[in-house]
């Protein structure tokens, strides 16, 4: 297991525990199982204790303490990412999440008087097997309100520019965004401050509910 990933994953075995009377399980069983145990056996905690301990060793700035979790059934593989300022601090993108594990890392600002703005993407199926990519995205100006904003598409969508139309939509968002897409789902909520948690879940549809 990476050093930056936390939980064990969330298996078939996991989905017979809780429901020994299914025989043909699906991708969408495995994510709702990964999101009940979201916070179990202190996976939550763990990951949160890490980008704690990145940003003590970090120091004072702007910086986004990022937590995300997969609640899709399969695993999710780092597929690429765009940085409007600032960077990650010491430990990279997680480059591949586990069914039930938590990804944590610190994006930092840049040396000049400019805030953390970047965006992830993440890629994995949605219920029918078909691939796609999770993108999630935080903006902590120098001044002025905390923005997330996320969104799904086919996979290798994002290949193409179009960070300029990201970088106005998540400007325009508040502290908690949504995206519903081909039978995936993300939510990415960031709090107040110029430190802030930063917390993105991507799953499929009708899991949360």
């Amino acid at each position: 297991m990476a050093g930056n990933v936390f939980g064990d994953p969330i298996t078939d075995e996991d989905v017979k525990i809780l429901y020994p009377e299914k025989t043909d399980i699906t991708r969408k069983d495995r994510a709702e199982v990964a999101f009940l145990n979201m916070n179990s056996k202190g996976r939550d905690a763990n990951a949160k204790t890490f980008v704690n301990n990145l940003k003590e060793r970090y120091g004072n700035g702007i910086s986004a303490l990022c937590m995300i979790f997969n609640a899709t059934g399969d695993t999710l593989t780092y597929a690429g990412k765009n940085d409007w300022h600032g960077h990650v601090y010491e430990s990279p993108y997680p480059a591949k999440i586990q069914n039930g594990q938590w990804g944590a890392f610190l994006h930092v600002h840049p040396s000049w008087f400019a805030g953390s703005e970047s965006a992830v993407i993440y890629r994995g199926y949605n219920g029918d097997a078909y691939l796609c990519d999770w993108l999630l995205s935080w903006g902590i100006p120098y001044v002025g309100d905390n923005h997330a904003y996320t969104e799904i598409r086919e996979a290798r969508h994002y290949e193409t520019d179009h960070w300029d139309y990201i970088k106005g939509l998540l400007e325009n968002q508040s502290t908690k965004h949504e995206d519903s897409w081909n039978g995936c789902y993300s939510i990415v909520t960031i709090g107040e401050g110029t430190s802030p948690e930063y917390v993105g879940i991507m799953t499929l549809d009708g899991v949360t509910k």
